[in-house]
């Protein structure tokens, strides 16, 4: 009878264990996912503002600090829709724009000097930088 009891306590234990590993596997993941902003404040396009938009020449990448790889499409158009201290911010034309950070979140391109330099996230009112800028390979539209 002892020897029973001693089994169960031996396999709860590694029931434990078997958990306490799945729940920090679980926590790693997410914070691999995780990418650091900071709060914002957009300031809208005035509707005096003429309509501004770029196009892209080509494919570009970009990445996070997550280390994952953001591609914005060639040919891809994005409309000025506001301000970032860090630069203006361009909505996708072609339908919702997302990226994957701690969940996947509708994102505008924030373009300062010719380069894209992060993402601004409307649905959090965040900045999302990008480990280093890419340049825009861009043609104004009006």
């Amino acid at each position: 009878m002892a020897s029973s009891v001693v089994q169960k306590m031996a396999g709860a234990v590694r029931v434990g264990k078997l958990a306490a590993m799945a729940g920090a596997g679980a926590l790693l993941l997410g914070a691999c996912m995780s990418v650091p902003t900071q709060r914002v404040a957009l300031v809208p396009v005035a509707a005096a503002d003429p309509v501004s938009v770029i196009q892209l020449s080509r494919m570009i990448s970009a990445q996070l600090s997550n280390d994952s790889i953001v591609t914005l499409s060639a040919g891809s158009q994005w409309q000025r829709v506001g301000a970032l201290p860090q630069g203006d911010a361009y909505r996708s034309l072609s339908g919702l724009f997302t990226i994957q950070t701690r969940r996947q979140a509708e994102a505008y391109v924030v373009a300062s000097s010719g380069k894209l330099v992060g993402f601004y996230l409307p649905g959090e009112s965040a900045y999302l930088s990008l480990t280093r800028p890419v340049t825009l390979p861009v043609e104004m539209r009006q």
